[in-house]
């Protein structure tokens, strides 16, 4: 008797997203890293902060995308991908450094920004020209990352000087809760999706979680793995590079590196650690097939099921793909250039992933077999 063949850990909806199917479809080009990106969820426009002192605006409507071949017999191996027009890509000034916090609002008629230099604006982001409505100096030293609450009315900010800070968003330098518990540079915040809890996550792998009402700690959850100190530079290495909630807020991840073998460049093992949000436990740590001396950077929960990852090191970067039941990546796109990508965000339609890419590109890719030509 035959052995039953092994269940796939994952099989694609009829009309939902297809991991295995991913494919390069757009590069948007630009001359500096480019640190993050997000969607605008009804229209259009992509955003996306760089290594310099704007924010970059594409309109992917006017973006040419990879066209499947009429021949799929002659399909080259890696396909052209097109050059946008210049004008597609509008640079929204006002910065004086870096660009690495970015956050829409719901309704995308805003965007917050943070720069390296701790200050923070807050846009009116889909004129022809977009203008800030206000900004100010929000930390000492660098914004890591922002995060809007769910109902537009607050923004919180996470900086080197160890500080979190949420902000109201009707009026400039309203604060609304001072957060002091880390002692160490801060890399993430976010929002629980119910608006009533803050998490912010920093270098050695404390996830705190905040009463947005009150800015009572908690508790904290413990990603340490994702930590270590380096004994060659000594230094702090690694920490919590992205992190997300799923859609009802029952499960958090942190995506970064573990390893003994830390070095300040290359972080170690990608990982992305799995927690239940209800009582703080690990659940899981997803890794890829093959391990890999890289960092994951960037995470997203997909509604279909499955977690996506992105990372890489300077020899090259990756997309990961797991469900949450299974450590071990069930599939993985390895990008042709080599740079790891910074950041990953879901389209609005679910099927399309933006990656911010250290070589100076947001890579747009589809989830979705190309429809056959005749």
């Amino acid at each position: 008797m035959c052995d039953p063949e092994p269940k796939p850990k994952f099989v694609p909806k009829p009309d939902g997203a297809d991991p295995f199917a991913t494919r390069l479809i757009a590069e948007l080009k630009h001359d500096r890293g480019i640190l993050g990106c997000q969607y605008d969820p009804a229209s259009p426009f992509l955003f996306a902060g760089a290594r310099d002192y704007f924010v970059h605006r594409w309109d992917l409507a006017r973006e040419p995308v990879v066209e499947p071949p009429a021949d799929p017999k002659k399909k080259p191996k890696v396909p052209p991908v097109p050059v946008a027009p210049a004008d597609s890509r509008v640079e929204i000034p006002g910065h004086e450094s870096w660009v690495g916090g970015l956050s829409l609002f719901d309704d995308g008629d805003r965007m917050a920004t943070g720069d390296f230099v701790g200050r923070l604006f807050v846009w009116a982001n889909r004129t022809k020209e977009p203008k800030p409505l206000f900004s100010f100096e929000a930390h000492k030293g660098s914004i890591r990352k922002v995060s809007v609450s769910p109902d537009g009315n607050l923004v919180a900010t996470a900086g080197n000087d160890g500080a979190v800070r949420v902000w109201k968003t009707d009026v400039a330098e309203k604060l609304h809760l001072e957060l002091l518990g880390h002692d160490c540079h801060v890399y993430h915040v976010a929002f629980h999706p119910d608006g009533k809890s803050l998490i912010s996550a920093d270098l050695k792998g404390r996830v705190k979680h905040w009463d947005v009402e009150t800015g009572k700690l908690v508790r904290e959850l413990d990603a340490s793995l994702l930590y270590t100190y380096s004994e060659k530079y000594e230094v702090d290495v690694g920490g919590i590079r992205g992190m997300t909630f799923n859609a009802d807020g029952s499960r958090l991840c942190c995506a970064g590196a573990t390893g003994e073998d830390k070095g300040i460049a290359h972080s170690g093992d990608a990982r992305v650690l799995l927690f239940d949000w209800e009582s703080g436990g690990l659940l899981k740590e997803l890794r890829p097939e093959k391990k890999e001396v890289c960092t994951a950077w960037g995470v997203q929960f997909h509604p279909d099921g499955f977690i996506v990852g992105s990372g890489g090191s300077r020899t090259g970067g990756f997309l990961w793909f797991w469900v949450p039941d299974d450590e071990v990546a069930f599939h993985v796109v390895k990008f042709t250039q080599r740079a790891p990508g910074f950041d990953v965000d879901l389209a609005p339609d679910q099927k399309s992933l933006a990656v911010a890419n250290h070589d100076g590109a947001v890579r747009l890719y589809r989830m979705e077999k190309p429809t056959e030509t005749v």
